[in-house]
């Protein structure tokens, strides 16, 4: 019955159109930056039943100007793929597998053996760990390979723009992950969180200095987020202020001092206000108005501010 849905599955993902680019990974030098953080699906070439389905081969990782590359071969073709944010499990238990990085790319492909399947004899490694060590790209961990489908995590250094492209001759799947977060800043209010966080709990705040911007960091205790709103006050107009909002009128929490100093000087402090109606509002005195930033990570969850100089 598995292999019946899985074929199902993967002769419907023939039918999508997919990004497919000759040539090696080296022609692709002069791309600029990935700036993507939404999930990105893809489409297999050869069905699974084929008598050579897509069958993986290896695992190589690069370096380029402006991102690094992990690159995925294949032969017999290409399978389906998804490439988000989000934890990496281990095939059969479940269990969550750690990477080094402040959060993790997971790879599924759909339709892929790592192994022969005339022979049985294994193509490739799964048990590997890769550690490249690249300015994002600083670990890779399979989740093992379980009924046409094989996991990997990319340990990234930090939540950055990612591409997706489908090569040939031979066949590949490049993941291009970007050196620096390429999303814009703005002074426009960010909506956003799922909003099903049942209380606000913020275990701290941590705060860096990055080359053109300082970034605040709110842990959050929960696996899901809370209802975020990002805005200037109009009262002040150099203060941002971060509004989380719980799914219930519990009263959240915020661990730590209160205010925190950052020692920076353009996120200069966050002070935390806690209302009885299930909100927290977080108030970050900047040294002079500017753009900002706003990215959301799990694993752990969190929430990053970053604010132009």
């Amino acid at each position: 019955m598995r292999m019946t849905k899985l074929r199902l599955l993967s002769a419907a993902l023939l039918l999508v159109p997919v990004l497919a680019l000759p040539g090696t990974a080296a022609a692709a030098d002069d791309l600029p930056a990935p700036t993507g953080v939404t999930p990105i699906t893809g489409t297999a070439t050869v069905p699974p039943w084929d008598p050579h389905p897509p069958t993986l081969v290896g695992v190589r990782t690069g370096r380029h100007d402006a991102y690094d590359r992990t690159v995925f071969d294949f032969t017999g073709g290409t399978p389906g793929y998804r490439v988000e944010y989000g934890p990496l499990v281990a095939a059969g238990s479940g269990a969550t597998i750690p990477l080094a990085g402040a959060t993790t790319l997971r790879v599924v492909f759909d339709g892929a053996f790592a192994h022969d399947v005339a022979t049985g004899a294994s193509t490739i490694d799964l048990t590997r760990v890769y550690d490249p060590r690249l300015p994002t790209l600083r670990q890779i961990k399979s989740g093992g390979a379980s009924e046409g489908y094989i996991s990997f995590g990319l340990g990234l250094a930090d939540g950055v723009g990612f591409r997706v492209l489908r090569l040939t001759n031979p066949p590949r799947i490049a993941v291009d992950v970007a050196h620096q977060p390429t999303q814009p800043f703005t002074t426009e209010r960010f909506l956003g969180g799922a909003g099903t966080a049942a209380q606000v709990q913020i275990a701290g705040v941590r705060s860096a200095a990055h080359p053109g911007y300082d970034r605040v960091v709110l842990d959050l205790s929960t696996a899901t987020t809370p209802l975020i709103s990002v805005a200037y006050t109009a009262p002040n107009p150099t203060t941002i202020h971060v509004g989380l909002t719980a799914a219930t009128t519990q009263r959240g929490v915020v661990t730590g001092p209160n205010p925190a100093p950052t020692g920076l000087s353009q996120a200069q402090s966050v002070s935390f206000t806690v209302y009885d109606n299930g909100t927290v509002s977080a108030f970050i005195t900047t040294h002079h108005r500017t753009g900002y930033r706003v990215m959301l990570l799990t694993d752990p969850t969190r929430l990053v501010v970053d604010i132009a100089y």
